[in-house]
């Protein structure tokens, strides 16, 4: 599997604004693999976490992965969330696991959400679901999609890779499957990162921009037991390529 390394300090990825990353009629779904390679950010938000894939900046919010650091101050210790939120910001509503995180230690990620809840996964299971509807309404905002970073008010320091949007929420066993096996539906996909190709310039809805983030290839992933290579499809964004 390709993946970027990110140092923790101002390394991101780029990817201009596109209504193919909102939530549809259809829901959203968000998967990625990713691994702290510490337990202690050292660009954390004031509650002691990090935003390291998301979508919104001040008054532009719409959806996020956040995890907590080993020593935020609310006994939250590396759990790990999705959230969705209204267009201001002022309400949000998150999904999480909370279990010991090695640092070093590969874990997938993948947030859902359809008109009614959020769900998060790890490792190709549910962990949680909460629900939102009446009270937070998802809309298209202006923000650009990032990877290591929302709104750089916080970064990753750690890997990212297999990095994949879809316009519709993918039901369990699909992201079992996605997990286990790195069988990725199509239906849906907007958006995906699996190549190892880094790309410069300004961000597109076709390619992302890479800032400062190395580009790395591994095998990861239990009961993964093979490197993952995803064919190209015309029809998907893809974030880096």
């Amino acid at each position: 599997m390709s993946y970027l390394v990110f140092d923790g300090d101002d390394d991101y990825v780029e990817a201009a604004n596109s209504p193919a990353f909102t939530m549809g009629p259809e829901g959203l779904t968000v998967a990625a693999w990713i691994r702290p390679d510490t337990l202690t950010f050292p660009r954390e938000e004031p509650g002691g976490y990090v935003h390291f894939l998301g979508k919104g900046e001040r008054g532009q919010y719409e959806w996020v992965f956040r995890m907590y650091g080993r020593d935020n101050p609310v006994g939250r210790e590396n759990r790990i969330s999705f959230y969705l939120f209204n267009l201001g910001g002022d309400q949000g509503v998150g999904s999480y696991f909370q279990d010991p995180i090695r640092a070093g230690q590969w874990v997938h990620v993948v947030g859902s959400a359809d008109r009614n809840q959020t769900r998060i996964y790890r490792d190709g299971v549910l962990r949680d679901s909460d629900v939102y509807a009446g009270t937070i309404i998802p809309e298209h905002g202006a923000a650009p999609l990032r990877i290591g970073t929302r709104d750089f008010h916080s970064f990753f320091q750690g890997a990212i890779g297999e990095v994949r949007v879809w316009q519709r929420a993918l039901t369990a066993q699909e992201i079992a499957d996605l997990h286990a096996s790195g069988n990725v539906p199509r239906n849906g996909l907007v958006a995906e990162f699996v190549e190892n190709i880094v790309t410069s310039g300004s961000a597109t809805a076709k390619r992302g921009a890479i800032v400062g983030a190395a580009c790395s290839e591994e095998t990861v992933g239990s009961p993964r037991p093979a490197e993952v290579q995803a064919t190209a499809n015309p029809a998907t964004t893809s974030l880096s390529s």
